[in-house]
């Protein structure tokens, strides 16, 4: 009895190897596709980091994020194939499950697959801030669904799609994940959220855990900074469509027609609107002629009758007229019509005092800004263009990193005492609504090399949507608006000693700024504790 007692628990030993052995070997495997050969990899970047098309492998395997309700937070999955390639590579999302029976949809997920551009190097005016040369980026996302009517874009035909990829042996295709964090504490109440992202293919699949610690504060659904991107194609009256690939990520366009605003204002938190679609933009020129006629202080209010009461209105009176004093009296007379009837005038220049009484928005590039801020009347945005200034200041190419975007938008424009953030153009397409302009960005405005000066949304024709495609510097640049929210919430809660102790030391001018992600995100998170400390629990 006593040996057969032995052998028994010595079989039980063995079998207890064995299961552990099998166990070790899966669990040594979770980042890898599931499958005997081991085709591939699946790892997680951070939206501040551009992932080269051959980029070793990280080592996060699962994604962890926090965020505020009414914010979108994002991450990037990478899939990298090892030898013999990967095919029919997709991504889906499972809803998340958090404290008590509260959950956020998998809906609230918004998928995209990075699409890689080769790209020129950009200008290089010396400076601490060169950019990273010519390469091949990520840089245009291709939606999963179309935003516009929820419908999948697989199957549409289309030329460019984001199912089904195939990704070649040693080579890396990011994915963009955006997650929509609900509004609402009884809806969301703060804690944390688990879910995960299947990554399925013909040659494995795997489930990547996902995280999100919620605090327990909310952005508001009107965003405190003041955003001006001009579209060039229907400038003065841009389609909703057109719109909306902006407002998704809490940027607005320059002009929008009276019943646009009433309806973006409730939906999107609309702050602001150009008259543009009625009486033009850009009026003055240099040498004091009109590029639109003056309209009168009667007209104006006509017009402003019509918008949502109490909106911001503005007319762009000119463009960068720097200097140019044949343009003052013209300047004057719109800026004295404007004010009769409650308008605001926007200039892209620096503040002048010939103009001090006149121009409300000052907008002036980084390389022109005050010294000091005090006394000038009216209030300050800042801008980035084909203008390279110092080196120094930020830059919105493709070949420069991404905090530049994403720092300009927020914690700069704080520390530097901007309100606003304008844009000339997000959709300057090289040949049209077609995939050529999507691939060719190489730009020469200001007569210097550049890489997609101008575009910040892509066509919507090569991936068989009804709205245009953001892309990932776009992103930086909702993420940068959200990060100054933060900031504007605890400024308003008198939190200011504390803010500026945190932003302050990686925003300090518009020539010494961290180059650091990290640092951002660091930040960030500091803001969003300290916010949630705040909140009654």
């Amino acid at each position: 009895m006593r040996k057969t007692f032995v052998h028994n628990r010595n079989l039980l030993r063995v079998a207890a190897l064995v299961i552990f052995l099998i166990f070790l070997a899966f669990g040594t495997r979770m980042t890898r596709l599931h499958a005997t050969s081991q085709p591939g990899t699946v790892w997680i970047a951070p939206s501040l980091v551009r992932v080269g098309p051959t980029d070793a492998p990280g080592t996060t395997s699962s994604i962890n994020l926090s965020g505020a309700r009414g914010e979108t937070v994002d991450t990037q999955i990478i899939v990298t194939a090892f030898a013999g390639g990967l095919t029919n590579v997709n991504l889906s999302a499972s809803a998340l499950t958090g404290p008590g029976a509260a959950s956020i949809p998998a809906s609230n997920f918004v998928l995209y697959r990075e699409y890689y551009v080769t790209v020129q190097g950009s200008f290089n005016a010396g400076g601490n801030n060169p950019p990273l040369g010519p390469d091949t980026y990520p840089e245009p996302l291709i939606p999963f669904v179309d935003p516009e009517t929820g419908t999948a874009l697989c199957g549409s035909g289309a030329p460019l799609q984001a199912c089904n990829a195939s990704v070649a042996a040693n080579q890396n295709q990011p994915y963009w994940i955006d997650l929509n964090i609900p509004r609402g504490a009884t809806n969301v109440p703060p804690g944390t959220y688990t879910g995960t992202i299947a990554v399925t293919s013909d040659q494995g699949s795997i489930a990547v855990p996902v995280t999100v610690t919620l605090w327990n504060f909310e952005l508001p659904l009107k965003p405190s900074e003041l955003t001006h991107f001009a579209f060039w194609a229907n400038s003065g009256n841009p389609t909703n469509a057109q719109q909306q690939a902006l407002t998704r990520n809490r940027i607005f366009g320059m002009n929008w027609s009276a019943s646009q605003a009433a309806a973006f204002q409730t939906s999107d938190g609309l702050n602001r609107s150009s008259l543009g679609e009625i009486f033009g933009w850009n009026f003055v020129s240099c040498n004091g002629s009109l590029n639109d006629p003056i309209p009168s202080q009667s007209a104006i209010a006509d017009a402003v009758s019509a918008y949502p009461a109490g909106m911001l209105l503005d007319l762009f009176v000119s463009d960068e007229t720097i200097g140019c004093s044949a343009a003052w009296p013209n300047i004057r007379t719109i800026a004295n019509n404007a004010h009769g009837a409650g308008v605001k005038i926007l200039d892209t220049v620096p503040p002048d005092s010939n103009l001090y009484g006149y121009v409300d928005h000052w907008v002036i590039l980084p390389v022109n800004w005050p010294s000091s801020l005090a006394g000038i009347p009216g209030s300050f945005w800042s801008y980035t263009s084909c203008n390279v200034g110092n080196g120094s200041s930020p830059r919105w190419d493709i070949d420069f990193a991404l905090i530049n975007e994403r720092l300009q938008a927020g914690f700069l424009n704080q520390t530097q005492g901007a309100t606003g953030l304008l844009y000339y153009a997000v959709d300057r397409w090289s040949s049209g609504n077609t995939q050529a302009s999507w691939n060719s960005l190489n730009t020469s405005s200001c007569s210097v090399p550049g890489s997609a000066d101008g575009v910040m949304l892509y066509p919507p024709a090569p991936i068989g949507s009804t709205e245009a495609a953001p892309g990932i510097r776009l992103k930086a640049i909702r993420d940068g608006i959200q990060d100054y929210e933060y900031a504007q919430i605890l400024n308003n809660l008198g939190q200011v000693p504390f803010l500026n102790s945190v932003i302050a030391p990686i925003a300090s001018s518009w020539t010494n700024w961290t180059h650091d992600p990290s640092a951002l995100d660091g930040a960030r998170l500091q803001l969003g504790q300290k916010l949630h400390q705040l909140s009654p629990q």
